[in-house]
């Protein structure tokens, strides 16, 4: 009996210290535009960046930008174009300061659920030609925006982000993203709805 006890103590005493650690790994890098950017999860070279922001604004409003990946290029100075490729298929331009222009075709899906509204993204399968030899492909473009009404006239919403630019990237520059251009990117977002 003893040794059973043992056993689970151990075992119990083995998950929470799992457990603490995972949710150590969440690593808060910015607040801005009611939301709070954080870092983590890293599978591979890549981190997964969230952004949990909570919106004075009707669903209703956000919606239908989020899931019109075409406007895209006219709410995010960070997408230079997003054209229309196929059902749901976009080929996208992105910049970011301090590097080349990154180029990807991305598949979108919709999906709608008591979790919200989610519109996510990942590279397609088969890639559009790169529309500018000085561009380099992205090698990772997986993310979502997740939207649900609260039921008041404002909104969660979330964005996720985890992105391997490809080619040479100096760190300092993939940081600075990772605090200021996901940070400028949801409050592009969140002021071109207000604005609807």
């Amino acid at each position: 009996m003893t040794h059973r006890l043992f056993a689970l103590l151990a075992l119990a005493l083995t998950f929470a210290v799992c457990s603490s650690a995972l949710a150590d790994e969440r690593k808060e890098v910015a607040k801005r535009a009611d939301c709070v950017i954080s870092v983590g999860d890293r599978v591979g070279a890549t981190d997964l960046v969230l952004a949990d922001c909570q919106w004075p604004i009707a669903a209703s409003k956000i919606i239908p930008v989020i899931k019109d990946a075409g406007v895209h290029d006219k709410v995010m100075s960070s997408v230079v174009r997003s054209d229309k490729v196929g059902d749901l298929l976009y080929h996208q331009v992105h910049q970011a300061s301090g590097i080349s222009d990154r180029e990807a075709t991305l598949k979108f899906t919709i999906t709608e659920s008591a979790e919200g509204t989610k519109v996510a993204w990942t590279l397609a399968a088969t890639q559009q030609p790169m529309t500018d030899e000085d561009n380099v492909r992205a090698v990772q473009d997986d993310g979502h925006w997740l939207v649900k009404d609260n039921g008041d006239g404002t909104s969660y919403v979330q964005y996720a982000l985890r992105y391997d630019p490809g080619g040479r990237v100096p760190s300092w520059v993939v940081r600075a993203f990772q605090k200021g251009g996901i940070a400028d990117i949801v409050e592009e977002m969140r002021e071109y709805c207000a604005a609807k």
